[in-house]
């Protein structure tokens, strides 16, 4: 395994590290999962005070150093793998995987093939009547769709224990967001080496490349099995550019488009992030399979002109780039580069985001108030980080003292329908509808005190607020490859 060492170095603001509520508990939950977070309980004096502060800086930066960057996952012919652990028999030997009924006197293509079959010729993709005349003596055989569910759930698992933000490609592979990660590690090569250990116990063979955008970590993950590598390739912040510009240009032929897993939700721009996107699902199922195939015309319309290799196009001027190919271009100029702000999408945005803090004494109007801020706070920069907005705004409030409806005594023979006892409240709760979705700490804060001040009562204290943002959808930002073209089709010229 080659590691480029890490110089990169990460800016934190003093605010967003320290504790605002001293002798506070902090718990967040989503869709009913409770992640603690306890802060630290400063009663020092205020020499001391900046020290502590300081060296939490140190941490904190030194952590998101560590934290930040994208890591991609491949899993090596999954279904010819599969299909080995459910039959010894096909273990070195030439077999195919293919759709349908893999037949190849039968239309379909091939899924998978097994190295054997890969050294004749076959590759993923091929119709099989062509695999058949290049390999007739190999084994075709049908996906087992339900056989691979059990092994998928495992994966998908183990995805999810490296972090929260996890975007899966079709079948088993995944990009995932080290920002969005729980676990105590030193650098992200341990994490990946870790998790590739795990992947291995299931029977598959990984590969693993981190980089701070998907397309990078993908040609990382492509290149972590060469060169006496391990399966992790690790391409820290500042090495981007010197590690794409030694890769050939046909590698790109083996890079999926970003948006391919997800189709009918990517927006053409940064104002669409709040509107629903003006193409119906089909016309974007389409259009992203029209850039697969662009990708490799672009390649094919390079290689024309000399043009292999990564080093000659970032020798080039974008501009005229752009102008020959369209957006398609700028972006693999920028690529060239090492620039890529491609960013991982949830799969699937959760119901609710809920944020809680416990008093360890009883609170009055301005503690609550300020414990409103640091939720609107934690929970605006989660939604952000996840690529998410919400619409509702609750909250939450459980008084020291919670009110209690007056009842009368009455006699048990004079009871009657219209007579019960009305049962003890414990929480005072309310909620708001914005006109539109958000993640700005900012607006939930302002929503939160809104409902904060209707509902509090002079002399009332508190043991603890929470606050909750629901109706939450995926905010999908502009991302590679461009979803149109400036020119109808590719020009010759350049």
């Amino acid at each position: 395994m080659q590691e480029y060492q890490n110089n990169a170095s990460a800016n934190l603001q003093l605010s967003q590290i320290q504790d605002l509520e001293g002798q506070a508990t902090m718990t967040t939950e989503t869709n009913a999962t409770a992640l603690p977070t306890t802060a630290t309980d400063v009663t020092a004096s205020p020499a001391k005070d900046t020290d502590v502060m300081l060296s939490e800086a140190r941490r904190a930066a030194e952590k998101a150093k560590i934290r930040q960057g994208i890591m991609h996952v491949r899993i090596r012919h999954f279904y010819c793998t599969l299909e080995e652990v459910f039959d010894d028999s096909l273990r070195g030997s030439s077999f195919i995987v293919g759709t349908g009924t893999g037949r190849p006197n039968e239309p379909g293509r091939v899924i998978d093939a097994s190295p054997a079959a890969i050294r004749q010729g076959i590759t993923p993709g091929m119709p099989l009547r062509r695999a058949h005349r290049l390999a007739p003596r190999a084994r075709f055989l049908p996906a087992s769709y339900d056989r691979y569910q059990p092994i998928l759930r495992q994966l998908r698992e183990q995805y999810q224990t490296y972090s929260r933000i996890v975007e899966s490609i079709p079948i088993a592979d995944s990009y995932i967001d080290l920002r969005g990660c729980e676990l105590a590690f030193e650098s992200p090569v341990i994490l990946a080496e870790r998790l590739n250990n795990d992947i291995t116990r299931l029977g598959l063979t990984a590969q693993i490349g981190i980089a701070n955008g998907k397309a990078l970590a993908e040609l990382a993950a492509l290149m972590s099995r060469r060169e006496d590598r391990k399966g992790v390739l690790y391409i820290p912040p500042g090495r981007e550019a010197s590690f794409v510009q030694t890769l050939p240009l046909s590698l790109l032929l083996q890079v999926r488009p970003a948006g391919i897993s997800a189709p009918g939700f990517r927006a053409e721009s940064a104002h669409d992030l709040d509107g629903a996107s003006s193409r119906s699902p089909e016309t974007e199922g389409r259009s992203e399979e029209i850039e697969t195939i662009m990708l490799g015309e672009m390649v094919a319309h390079l290689k024309d002109f000399g043009i292999t290799q990564f080093a000659q196009v970032a020798q080039l001027n974008q501009d005229n780039l752009r102008r020959r190919l369209g957006p398609l271009g700028s972006w693999l100029h920028q690529l060239s580069l090492g620039q890529d702000g491609s960013l991982v999408i949830p799969d699937a945005p959760p119901l609710s985001q809920n944020a809680r803090i416990r008093f360890h004494h009883m609170a009055d109007a301005d503690e609550a108030c300020a414990a409103i801020r640091k939720l609107a706070n934690y929970l605006g920069d989660r939604m952000h980080e996840q690529r998410l907005k919400g619409k509702i705004v609750a909250l939450m409030l459980w008084p020291s003292h919670p009110p209690r409806r007056q009842t009368r005594k009455l006699d048990p023979a004079s009871i009657s329908e219209d007579h019960f006892e009305i049962p003890l409240g414990e929480a005072i709760s309310g909620q708001m509808t914005l006109t539109r979705t958000t993640d700005e700490s900012d607006v939930i804060a302002h929503h939160g005190l809104m409902l904060f001040a209707e509902h509090h009562r002079p002399t009332t204290r508190y043991l603890q607020v929470q606050l909750r943002i629901g109706d939450i959808t995926t905010a999908i930002p502009a991302y590679y490859p461009p979803p149109t073209r400036s020119r109808g089709r590719l020009t010759r010229k350049l």
